[in-house]
């Protein structure tokens, strides 16, 4: 559920979202093209099914390896499997596969939330 958003110091776009651990904020990464990331500082494991590693390759070019959670959830309207990585320290990300999982219909719910913060922002 998307709950807010806002734009940081940086202009880098952040929402607020509850998948039933209570409200996170998660910064959009479209180098990202996974769901979620969740900082292990902030990850309850109680509220997802273990699914094994994955390795990602990040913007810098190392190498890292993720813990991997499934997660049902509502999103966008829809019951959804989240994939969710579990990364160091309380880093939140949200990739390109929850803004687009189905249909344009995530992006463009994402896209207005995200102007809306930009006109808040400049006026």
């Amino acid at each position: 559920m998307l709950v807010d958003g806002f734009l940081d110091e940086l202009n880098q776009a952040f929402v607020t979202i509850d998948f039933g651990q209570g409200p996170l904020d998660f910064q959009v990464d479209t180098g990202f093209c996974g769901t979620l990331v969740i900082g292990e500082e902030l990850f309850d494991p109680a509220h997802a099914e273990p699914a094994g590693t994955v390795e990602a390759e990040l913007a810098a070019g190392q190498i890292y390896v993720y813990p991997s959670f499934v997660a049902r959830s509502r999103w966008l309207g829809m019951d959804a499997e989240i994939e969710i990585l579990v990364g160091p320290g309380k880093e939140c990300l949200l990739g390109t596969d929850l803004l687009n999982p189905h249909s344009a219909k995530g992006a463009t719910i994402i896209t207005a939330t995200l102007r809306r913060l930009c006109f808040q922002q400049r006026f």
